[in-house]
């Protein structure tokens, strides 16, 4: 996947992660578009390609919400690189492991976020909305990352072409 995939797809990622509005029921979470954009890449790409998918992530994700920038960065960096390290050891064209991942990356995110909050002051924790905005967040997490699994699946690649010879 070259560069410029990746930092199409992760604004592409972005705009819809802002724009679309997370369901009350689940606790009125985000869709964790760019958990999975990021999961996916990781476990398609490069050593080179993921760091920057985690940096670019990151960075976009703090731009567009309400948390101080620089707060996410570390959390898609380590999210993309210790999927990168694992995947060889995973099925990476199963939808079954984009779903547990999915859940898995949804609830390291909503554990990491609700720990830097409330340690900054920033939101206090109360368990019952935690608890709500957990199981929501677990849900969004498998279902978003599969659909994001099922779409970049079919979209066609660019593969590279052997040249031919014209022989006369």
């Amino acid at each position: 996947m070259s560069f410029f995939r990746i930092t199409l797809l992760l604004l592409i990622g972005t705009s819809l992660q802002t724009l679309l509005p997370g369901p009350v029921a689940l606790g009125s979470n985000n869709w964790p578009i760019l958990l999975g954009l990021v999961l996916y890449i990781s476990l398609k790409s490069d050593r080179a390609h993921v760091l920057y998918a985690g940096l670019l992530a990151g960075l976009l994700h703090d731009a567009f919400s309400p948390a101080p920038l620089g707060v996410s960065i570390p959390f898609f960096l380590l999210i993309a690189l210790g999927i990168h390290v694992i995947r060889e050891e995973v099925f990476g064209d199963q939808i079954i492991t984009y779903a547990v991942l999915g859940l898995l990356g949804a609830l390291c995110k909503t554990l990491y976020f609700t720990l830097v909050f409330a340690a900054t002051g920033l939101r206090p924790i109360g368990a019952g909305s935690f608890a709500i905005s957990l199981m929501g967040s677990l849900l969004l997490g498998a279902i978003t990352t599969s659909l994001i699994f099922l779409f970049l699946s079919i979209l066609p690649s660019r593969k590279t072409r052997k040249s031919r010879w014209i022989e006369s």
